[in-house]
Parts: C-alpha cells; sequence; structure tokens
C-alpha cells in the first residue's frame, strides 16, 4: 500500500472535514513567530485577569508538540454558528431580559463539535496509518487564534477573533492535532486596515487595537463568565442587557454584515438568545440544572448568572 504523500493527506482531511459538517479547514505546522513571546508578555500585563489557569498553561500552549510527542501538524477548523429566525419576545421593552452571546446558543458547542473532530482524527490516521491523533475544542492548551491564521482561516481582527472573509466571526474552532505530515495552507492577509468600529464600539475599552488582543479585565464576558463574585458597580452600566458574554464588537464589523451576502446568504445571522432576568432569578439550583444542563450558561453557575440577571433588571428599572 503506497503512503499518502502530505498534499494528499490535507486534500483528504479538507474533504472529510467538509462531510463531517465544518465550513473551514486548514493546516499549520508552527505558530507565528512572534505568538508564545506576545502571549508571555500578555500574561505578564495581567490582561487575564483572574483566568489563572492560563498561566499554568503557559509551557503547552508554546508549541502543539508538547502536547503530542512526535506531532507535525495541526488541523485547524471552524464550524459556522447556525441561523434562526429572531426570538425577540413579544413583551420585549416592557419587562427585563438578559441577551445571551450567540456562541452559547443551544447545546454547549464544546460537546457538539467535539465527537466531529474526533472521528476526523480516526479517519486522519486510517488514512496516514498513525495513531494517536488528538481532538481539541476550546479546552485544551493550544492558541486556537494563532494555529488558525497559520492555518490560512483567516485574521485577527483588532477585537481578538478570527476573521474570515467568507464567514466573518461567527465561527466556532476545534483542533485535531497529529504525528503524519501534512502539506501546510499559507496564512491569509490582514484585511481590517483603519477601521476600528469594534474599537469604538466597546462600552469599556477592552479592545487593545494596535496588539489584536484584550483586556480582559475591562472585558463583559469575562465578568459575567468568568469571574465568580460580585462584579464591580463601574461595569453594571456597560453591561446593559448581557446575562452572558457580548457581541457587540462582532455586530458592528464590516466584515460580519459582509458574510451574510457571502457564506452566510440564506442561512442568516445566528440569533441573540433573550431570558427573562426574572425567570434566572427564581431559579433554584435543581431548576438550574434541569434547564440548563449541556448549555454554556452553566460555566456562569447558578450564582453568577442570577447576579448577571440582577444586574440586567436593574438597568432596565433605571
Amino acid at each position: 500500500m503506497t503512503t499518502p504523500t502530505p498534499a494528499e493527506l490535507s486534500a483528504f482531511v479538507k474533504e472529510k472535514a467538509a462531510s463531517l459538517g465544518f465550513a473551514l479547514c486548514g493546516v499549520a505546522t508552527s505558530l507565528p513567530r512572534r505568538n508564545p513571546e506576545f502571549y508571555d508578555w500578555w500574561l505578564g500585563q495581567g490582561f487575564a485577569a483572574g483566568m489563572h489557569y492560563l498561566k499554568t498553561q503557559k509551557r503547552r500552549r508554546k508549541s502543539f508538540k508538547a502536547l503530542l510527542p512526535g506531532a507535525q501538524s495541526v488541523v485547524v477548523l471552524a464550524m459556522r454558528f447556525p441561523g434562526a429566525p429572531d426570538s425577540k419576545p413579544a413583551d420585549h421593552g416592557t419587562r427585563a431580559y438578559g441577551k445571551v452571546a450567540r456562541y452559547a446558543q443551544n447545546q454547549d458547542y464544546h460537546d457538539t463539535i467535539l465527537p466531529l473532530l474526533e472521528q476526523l482524527a480516526l479517519a486522519l490516521d486510517g488514512a496516514a496509518g498513525t495513531k494517536g491523533s488528538l481532538a481539541y475544542v476550546d479546552t485544551g492548551a493550544i492558541s486556537e487564534r494563532a494555529y488558525a491564521t497559520e492555518a490560512g482561516l483567516g485574521w485577527i481582527g483588532k477585537h481578538s477573533l478570527l476573521i474570515n472573509p467568507e464567514e466573518g466571526s461567527w465561527l466556532w474552532l476545534g483542533e485535531v492535532i497529529t504525528t503524519a505530515v501534512l502539506a501546510p495552507d499559507s496564512p491569509m492577509a490582514d484585511h481590517c486596515g483603519k477601521c476600528r468600529r469594534c474599537v469604538d464600539a466597546c462600552p469599556t475599552g477592552a479592545i487593545l487595537e494596535g496588539l489584536r488582543a484584550i483586556d480582559s479585565r475591562k472585558c463583559l464576558p469575562y465578568w459575567n463568565i468568568e469571574h465568580r463574585g460580585a462584579i464591580p458597580t463601574e461595569f453594571h452600566k456597560p453591561l446593559g442587557d448581557w446575562l452572558l458574554g457580548c457581541d457587540i464588537c462582532q455586530e458592528v464589523c464590516p466584515w460580519t454584515s459582509h458574510s451574510l451576502k457571502r457564506a452566510r446568504a440564506g442561512i442568516g445571522e445566528p440569533p441573540v438568545e433573550y431570558i427573562a432576568a426574572e425567570e434566572i432569578l427564581a431559579l433554584d439550583k435543581e431548576a438550574f440544572k434541569t434547564k440548563y444542563k449541556g448549555r454554556a450558561l452553566e460555566r456562569a453557575k447558578l450564582e453568577g448568572l442570577q447576579r448577571n440577571a440582577a444586574i440586567v433588571k436593574e438597568n432596565f428599572d433605571k
């Protein structure tokens, strides 16, 4: 049996990825040169806020080879957020509703995408004659967006998210790390130019424009998802009606609206989910577990979600 060439393996994995429902697929064999040093600097500036687990991942984030001995390639994949009709409640405007960021719609995307990545890993091992290819989706110590740029999936926008010229940024990322040698793709040019709509729209000034990075100490999703305990009052008003996460920087990006004419034509924009603040405030632990099991909302825990709902209601009542 003839061993497939790196180019043949890359073509195989891209075809398989498309059949599994991934919108984008590319191959990287290294990190951008500046990434490990920049990541260390970013942590050293305190921009990770209270996400201390990021510091413990420093060594492993510097190379995918620290995650899989003998690794040669990273297959980077993107799946688009599904579109759906507008879900804004009829009584919106007369009752306090909190919004859920689009990435957190429906079932937790980690649980949805990981089995597909594992299928791809097995298929790749079968085609390449390798073993033990690893699937990751967000939770592993891997610099997803950095590898995505090296794999030619897009560029890092000023809001620090991956932007693809056809798909925009409504994308979930995942990876397969493998010992197979695949033909790498070429990085894409940056197309943000002089645009700074995301920078101007951020209500807390969290976007580090020239660095393509975020100061988590000012970022609303840090406070209403990752942070435990009370949220400083200076962030209450900027949180507005965001119950979980925040999509402002993506909503104003021209590439988001452009994607509706391109890859998302006929699919539409992913909807915002609205949940009544009073509904969250009335939940007990059992009801919360039953209603939101398997949802990204679980990450904030009941205490965090009720804290957020109280702020949403506070802002609505003013």
